[in-house]
């Protein structure tokens, strides 16, 4: 067995329902941070809630018609919702892991979960790192 630094799990999918980012494997511990960049239907309505181990972390209600959510360092776990897809000119407009640091044991697990209608585009990341234990 050996440790791991980086992006630890990724999913990229758009339809209604609940998907798993990453699943903590036996014998293994993670310490990581979520990266996403998601973009709403074109007809409104996408609704997306985060999960870490089943608790709640973060849910974007409702997106306004093919606009974009997606994670960022320094304000929270993400951006406001905008027209436009991230420039990179400054830290708001940079997709970036968010500051919150989740602690996750063997079994654990990183989700999203799409209701309303289904995104256009997702890319959601747990980033971080996995040890033996």
């Amino acid at each position: 067995m050996s440790d791991k630094i980086g992006v630890l799990g990724e999913a990229a999918t758009t339809t209604v329902g609940t998907t798993t980012v990453y699943t903590v494997p036996t014998g293994k511990a993670a310490k990581g941070k979520l990266m996403f960049i998601l973009q709403g239907n074109a007809g409104g309505g996408s609704i997306i809630e985060f999960f870490v181990n089943g608790m709640s972390i973060a849910k974007i209600a409702a997106m306004t018609a093919s606009f974009y959510a997606f994670s960022v360092k320094s304000a929270g776990l993400r951006a406001a919702e905008q027209a436009a897809q991230p420039t990179g000119i400054g830290t708001a407009l940079t997709v970036a892991p968010a500051d919150p640091i989740y602690f996750l044991s063997a079994g654990d697990t990183v989700q999203y979960a799409t209701s309303g209608a289904a995104l256009i585009a997702a890319n959601v990341q747990f980033v971080g790192t996995e040890i033996d234990v």
